[in-house]
């Protein structure tokens, strides 16, 4: 169910709680989530597949549009989290930006472009922010793993992950495999040899 206002996402959950939820029910954005529909979308087992990019995005309109007792409930993350609310991450695009790396840097900042703080304790960490892309989307409860026979989905990136948790926005990918063939692979520098 696509839910971008509370009263939507309150008669989503509402219409769960009258039939009963079955695995793999989600819900896209919850884009305003308050504390009691939160512990709802928990009980009743539901997913949230939420956008943090829109923080960055679109997050100095919503801080205009929404009155500032509600700037807690915008794109949470940590609520759904502590929960125990199975959660996973998008972009939305080609309505937000295609970047997961600018998402999951939105995760950590939670900033909007203009620089104002949005809800700061809804804030993954720089180790917590990847695993919103994680995820098997055929079944999100599923994180995929790196292991010995195991078929690569894979991003390889060309900063050390000590220097890149700092700013995890200025994160350069030097390939991407799904189900082990190559899709992404930046060209080369033109003018510059291997030497």
């Amino acid at each position: 169910m696509h839910c971008v206002t509370e009263a939507e996402l309150a008669f989503t959950v509402a219409a769960f709680t009258d039939t009963g939820a079955q695995p793999g029910d989600r819900i896209e954005h919850a884009s305003v989530a308050p504390d009691g529909l939160v512990a709802e979308i928990a009980l009743l087992g539901l997913t949230v597949v939420t956008q943090p990019n829109f923080v960055s995005e679109r997050g100095d309109a919503y801080l205009s549009a929404f009155p500032q007792e509600d700037w807690s409930n915008l794109y949470r993350l940590r609520a759904f989290r502590e929960a125990g609310v199975l959660l996973a991450g998008g972009t939305d695009a080609p309505f937000g930006a295609a970047d997961p790396w600018a998402a999951m840097a939105a995760a950590v900042s939670r900033r909007t472009s203009g620089g104002q703080s949005l809800c700061l304790q809804e804030a993954l960490s720089p180790e917590e922010a990847p695993n919103l892309f994680l995820a098997d989307p055929h079944e999100l409860s599923r994180v995929r793993q790196i292991d010995v026979g195991v078929v690569a989905d894979l991003c390889l990136l060309a900063q050390d992950w000590k220097a890149l948790r700092k700013d995890v926005a200025a994160a350069s990918v030097r390939a991407t495999l799904i189900r082990g063939q190559l899709v992404y692979s930046p060209p080369p520098l033109s003018g510059l040899s291997d030497d």
